[in-house]
């Protein structure tokens, strides 16, 4: 895909999925420990297993999420980790970066 066509709808859309707290906290989550499965998620995020559940297809979706099914439990990972990481990092300097202009 070019930049001009279809990437730039991909990376939109994840923008969108970033711009939800709740995906954001289990990026982070899966940045710093994955693979985890949705009821150890859930229970970090202190949201429901059906919600990350939902919020877990989101980013399989997006193809930023893998996972891997060993009997009734399912473990995910990010697709990515470095690049995610470097992401999130970036992320933080923005938002330092516009701390100190308020």
């Amino acid at each position: 895909m070019t930049r001009e066509g279809g990437s730039s709808y991909i990376e939109s859309r994840l923008c969108r999925l970033l711009g939800n707290p709740i995906v954001y906290q289990l990026i982070v989550l899966l940045e710093t420990g994955g693979p985890l499965a949705p009821n150890r998620l859930a229970k970090l995020t202190g949201r429901h297993v059906s919600t990350v559940s939902i919020h877990l297809a989101k980013l399989r979706a997006a193809d930023v999420m893998r996972y891997d099914t060993a009997g009734k439990e399912t473990r995910y990972w990010l697709k990515h980790k470095a690049e995610m990481k470097g992401l999130l990092r970036m992320l933080e300097k923005v938002v330092d970066a516009s701390a100190k202009f308020e």
